[in-house]
């Protein structure tokens, strides 16, 4: 079953907002709710913060795996092909570790943006509506909506000053 959206346009970003903070009285889910518009707008946010990201633990654990992949494939290559270089030994801590930081560094890059993707759901499969008439400016506001709540929603944007609304 497709959901049903509204999309309601407005030129001004604290138009948007009150017809946000209407919805929200109205019962509709902030988690279900976007925005658009064609550059960024500072101040108050539009919807209320969504849960925290946690790239964070995606950087330590990819720098984990980075550093314990270079750590073994740095040791293991010297003790499988165990060369004489002049006195060091077999497993030399300076080519290891500079090995174990190169690793562990690609790693975390690697991790951190497999994170980000992730955390910002791209690419969206979602199947979330776009209005091509934000480029043009102002905020677009994408609701979705059902039967027993399509009233609240329209009475919220309307009494916004939404000065376009599509249904699709």
């Amino acid at each position: 079953m497709s959901q049903t959206w509204c999309l309601a346009k407005f030129n001004q970003p604290v138009e948007a907002r009150a017809a946000i903070r209407r919805l929200l009285q109205s019962g509709v889910d902030p988690q279900s709710m976007d925005v658009m518009t064609s550059q960024p707008i500072h101040g108050e946010p539009f919807l209320p913060e969504k849960k925290p990201t946690k790239l964070f633990a995606w950087a330590l654990s990819g720098a984990a795996l980075g550093m314990i992949g270079g750590f073994s494939l740095a040791t293991f290559s010297a003790l499988a092909y165990p060369l004489v270089k002049g006195g060091m030994p077999i497993v030399a801590p300076w080519t290891v570790g500079l090995i174990t930081y190169e690793t562990t560094m690609l790693g975390a890059v690697l991790a951190t943006l497999a994170g980000l993707l992730v955390e910002l759901r791209l690419p969206s499969f979602s199947g979330r509506p776009y209005d091509p008439s934000v480029v043009d400016g102002g905020v677009v506001v994408a609701v979705p909506y059902s039967d027993r709540n399509r009233k609240a929603v329209e009475e919220a944007v309307h009494a916004a000053g939404a000065t376009t609304v599509n249904w699709v």
